[in-house]
């Protein structure tokens, strides 16, 4: 593909505003052609990718030592691929010692943006460190939940959420094969939101976006759960005492003393949140019946819900075409196979909707009608051989450890290596329509398979990535 000077404006419209170059459309994002798309990501990766050699430290060090300079074919970006526990690379003293300083110069060796001048001093805890983010950057750090035993943190930004939130309405409200109507363009719902009402968790980040694009800013039509923000400091203490007790170590674990006192409180909360679920949707039905609304749970939440519901005589609360979103796995709970027509029974929707994605990446992958889960086009993604992270050939049916490389990320680098296993069939035309590749439904977490664990990837970059990561702290006194 020559670059013309229209091509280029293209290719920065497509990498820097793909909502306005699809024009709001779901349909034209996964109907164009596979060929005029990989062009496009080719030359916007190779861009993306000098842009962030400049500014993140941690990839431009990494280049430099693999001799790296430019990206021109897809598989050049692999050996730059980050391992998902990069944004887990920090010791955990750091947190337990209160060096949010030595924190922020961690952070800022994965960011595009410049932390220096951020002022850390006499930071309390997690959740107070990233609010000084917030306050003083255009970041909007967000966390993981921490179950394999230490929490990620993603230095994701403002810009990238709002867009992001734009993109998940554009996604939720339309049918492929159909262009959108004022009415999916411009929702206006009740958000039914079965948990916390903020916090810095990912999924949690989210919900004052969705307050505002969802509702139109009307506080009435966010129903939460809980009112509160969970805690990203109980959830540390919860992840580390995860992995001391996994090492039979829980009686060695160190724990802050303010900490500790509120154990039981956060203990006690996960023990009642299934009754306090079923009492929240006994108390929502009535005022929200035959309402149009956004919801979204895990698959086992759900169908709790549902089926309590349904024992009560309830079903058909909401408007058929409400947006129902579910997802992230079945948490080692055994459901029945009809559980999705359960859930759809009780909620009386004409669909639920479900997607793939992880946290360090900004996208989710939305499923079809058959299952599948079709790429974002700004994603490029990858199947990697598990035991090498060398990558599978880009034909046939191929099944290993999923990767991406996103296009969309300007906080960070896009490029990661996640904890799944995945497959795709590179060559099938889906009969859905979509044009776009497709992750098949079947995703386990190489944790749940007996022969791997879940932070062995044997990149070359994963090494580099955790020693420069640590280098900074040495001979620091903590």
């Amino acid at each position: 593909m020559t670059v013309t000077r229209s091509t280029a404006r293209s290719v920065a419209q497509f990498m820097d505003d793909p909502i306005s170059f699809f024009g709001q459309s779901y349909t034209q994002m996964h109907s164009i052609s596979r060929d005029e798309l990989e062009a496009l990501q080719r030359q916007a990766m190779g861009i993306r990718f000098q842009q962030h050699r400049e500014s993140i430290e941690m990839l431009r060090k990494l280049a430099d030592r693999l001799g790296i300079t430019a990206l021109n074919e897809f598989n050049d970006v692999v050996p730059l691929l980050f391992s998902h526990t990069a944004f887990k690379s920090y010791p955990a003293a750091l947190v337990d010692k209160k060096r949010f300083d030595l924190m922020t110069k961690w952070l800022d060796k994965l960011t595009s943006y410049d932390l220096s001048d951020v002022d850390a001093a006499g930071c309390t805890g997690i959740d107070d460190w990233i609010d000084r983010l917030d306050e003083q950057t255009p970041l909007e750090v967000i966390t993981s939940s921490g179950t394999t035993g230490t929490i990620s943190i993603l230095p994701k930004d403002k810009h990238g959420a709002e867009q992001g939130m734009t993109l998940w309405k554009i996604c939720l409200f339309q049918t492929f094969g159909q262009e959108p109507t004022d009415r999916e363009l411009n929702p206006s719902v009740d958000v039914v939101w079965p948990n916390f009402a903020s916090g810095k968790l990912g999924h949690l980040r989210i919900a004052n976006m969705i307050k505002r694009g969802f509702t139109g800013g009307d506080e009435s039509r966010f129903h939460a759960l809980y009112p509160g923000a969970i805690d990203t400091d109980l959830m540390f203490l919860a992840s580390k005492m995860r992995a001391a007790a996994s090492r039979g170590e829980l009686d060695r674990l160190e724990v802050d003393p303010a900490l500790a006192a509120r154990k039981d409180e956060f203990i006690a909360m996960q023990a009642r949140q299934a009754q306090d679920l079923e009492a929240f949707f006994a108390r929502i039905t009535d005022p929200l019946r035959g309402k149009r609304v956004f919801m979204t749970s895990a698959y086992h939440h759900m169908y709790d819900i549902a089926k309590a519901g349904l024992e009560r005589g309830v079903r058909n609360v909401f408007a058929p075409d409400s947006a129902i979103l579910t997802g992230g796995g079945m948490k080692g709970v055994a459901l029945p196979d009809d559980f999705m027509e359960v859930i759809k029974e009780f909620l009386g929707v004409d669909r639920i909707q479900v997607g793939y994605g992880f946290s360090e990446s900004s996208t989710f992958h939305w499923g079809c009608s058959e299952g599948r889960y079709h790429v974002a086009p700004w994603v490029i993604p990858f199947v990697l051989d598990p035991e090498t992270s060398g990558p599978l050939p880009r034909t046939g049916v191929q099944t290993g450890r999923a990767a991406v490389y996103d296009i969309l990320l300007r906080a960070h680098w896009g490029g990661v290596i996640s904890g799944d296993e995945v497959t795709i069939d590179w060559d099938l035309a889906c009969p859905c329509g979509q044009a776009s590749v497709a992750f098949e439904k079947d995703i386990v977490r190489y944790s749940e398979k007996q022969r791997f664990e879940d932070d062995q990837i044997t990149c070359a970059a994963t090494q580099e990535v955790h020693n420069e990561a640590v280098n900074f702290m040495k001979g620091v006194d903590l």
